[in-house]
């Protein structure tokens, strides 16, 4: 160590909060002090000329750097989206990954801080204090374009929705953060923090829809406020028509963000009447209906199912938007869970919205943060196989399945030099003799595109089957857009490796 005299001329004047000079010297318990100190108090301080106290004005802090904002002329080949950052774990890893890849966007989708308070202050200063880190501070200076929308810890508070106190206030930090700028509607026009850009020239373009599922939603169970039955709403009535808005414009792809899920289906291990949408159960139960949904059972956790009549208003619209010409190809994006996962729903036929249409989901949950136990979820990307490991693989194994007496989440090699499933199984979920097949492998042709990746490490990825993340510590999703072959590659991807895609046609 050295050390070295200090010329008390040298030292830059100090002054108080108020604005008054400190003296050059404090002399305190004996000791002679250049400036301001902190001893015996909470912060810095220092005598004043006068001979009395006050405390120091704190140092400048440099300014933060700013999130870069999207350019809609830009050509879109590949979105990056994430979501609940926090600065423990494998984040950092993580982040470096991604920054690395450099994508053309990045979507973030909610929780982009857990402030959970009224205190708008504790809000801000949190804000902030993500600015701060350092490994955050690296993807700012990695100049990736953002957009985003909240959930419910950034909006305020754990599950809420329209009777948070403070989603006006909000608001504004939730803008101030992400560097929107001063002219924007939603700083003093626009209830709501819903957005959308459209990206690239005809022939190639990316519609990016920000849904704001919070500022507006009804209460989904009465300890967040009155239930209100069938008029249980998620974006409310003025987002809803912004919304429909959106889908009538033509593109190629249409991305759509939300901070909670919105493919799987209704958790149905509650009793239903305990969702406030339930009402008299009619309405409810017959949205289920409509999208054929009755036998399945989703995430028990917070998704759009919880209010069925909006989901399907959701789903249906989409499907009319598609029908209509306005999109070949639509991709929700959420975060929220804690978890990744790549979802597929077949919206049924219907008189009025048209044709049977296939859209996707890629989740992708969190910074520094998992959930490592068993996830139902009927409505992942299937996996496919083919027949007694031979010929194309056009048959949907059945998970969970039942072998030799021991159940089965995923494709196993048990008795068989390659993965395999079963295609079928008995009411009791014992694989049907016969009805089996190898699963498809990297690279593969399935019904609706190829196989992209399946990690080798998968056994220690998931807890359930392979187009489920949920052990790897941090995971992010990536939408990777092949203009030329017209095919996107949906993944989740972790600190180290692209942990499980796919390629659909558009």
């Amino acid at each position: 160590k050295t050390w070295a005299n200090i010329k008390p001329e040298t030292i830059p004047a100090q002054k108080t909060v108020n604005g008054e000079n400190c003296k050059t010297i404090t002399e305190y318990l004996g000791e002679k002090i250049y400036g301001c100190t902190s001893k015996n108090h909470s912060q810095a301080w220092c005598y004043k000329n006068d001979g009395s106290w006050d405390d120091c004005q704190p140092p400048e802090q440099p300014p933060q750097l700013n999130h870069t904002l999207p350019v809609e002329s830009q050509s879109i080949q590949q979105i990056a989206l994430g979501s609940c950052f926090k600065t423990q774990g494998n984040m950092p890893q993580t982040m470096s990954r991604l920054i690395s890849q450099s994508p053309d966007l990045f979507l973030w989708l909610g929780d982009n801080i857990y402030a959970d308070t009224t205190n708008m202050s504790v809000m801000r200063q949190k804000y902030d204090n993500k600015k701060s880190n350092a490994d955050y501070q690296k993807f700012l200076q990695a100049k990736i374009p953002v957009m985003a929308t909240w959930d419910d810890h950034d909006f305020g508070r754990n599950n809420d929705g329209k009777h948070y106190a403070k989603r006006a206030e909000s608001q504004q930090e939730f803008l101030r953060h992400f560097d929107t700028p001063q002219g924007d509607p939603r700083y003093t026009t626009q209830d709501g923090i819903y957005s959308s850009k459209m990206f690239g020239n005809e022939g190639q373009r990316v519609h990016v829809i920000m849904l704001d599922a919070r500022y507006f939603r009804s209460p989904t169970f009465s300890s967040y406020g009155s239930c209100e039955g069938n008029s249980s709403t998620i974006l409310g009535d003025k987002q809803w028509l912004w919304l429909q808005n959106e889908l009538n414009k033509t593109s190629e792809i249409k991305v759509i963000a939300s901070g909670i899920q919105v493919l799987p289906p209704l958790h149905q291990g509650r009793n239903v009447t305990s969702y406030c949408a339930y009402g008299d159960g009619q309405a409810f139960n017959q949205a289920i209906s409509n999208l054929n949904e009755e036998n399945m059972s989703g995430t028990n956790y917070e998704s759009w199912a919880e209010i069925p009549l909006q989901r399907e208003k959701l789903l249906r619209m989409v499907q009319r938007s598609v029908n209509q010409g306005h999109a070949k190809k639509v991709v929700f994006a959420s975060g929220d869970q804690h978890w990744g996962e790549l979802l597929q729903k077949n919206i049924p036929v219907s008189a009025a919205d048209g044709a049977a249409v296939t859209v996707y989901e890629v989740t992708a949950s969190g910074f520094g943060q998992n959930w490592p136990y068993s996830v139902p979820n009927p409505l992942r990307l299937p996996v496919w196989a083919n027949e007694q490991g031979t010929g194309p693989f056009l048959r949907q194994c059945q998970f969970p399945f039942k072998y030799a007496g021991v159940e089965y989440k995923q494709c196993i090699t048990r008795d068989n030099s390659k993965p395999w499933c079963y295609t079928e199984v008995d009411t009791n979920g014992h694989g049907v003799e016969g009805q089996w097949g190898n699963c498809a492998s990297d690279g593969e042709t399935i019904p609706t595109g190829k196989v992209g990746v399946v990690s080798s490490n998968m056994s220690t990825l998931t807890t359930d089957d392979r187009h489920l993340i949920n052990r790897s510590g941090s995971n992010y999703g990536m939408l990777d857009i092949d203009w030329q072959n017209k095919t996107i590659r949906l993944s989740i991807q972790t600190a180290t490796e692209e942990a499980v895609s796919t390629e659909i046609n558009f």
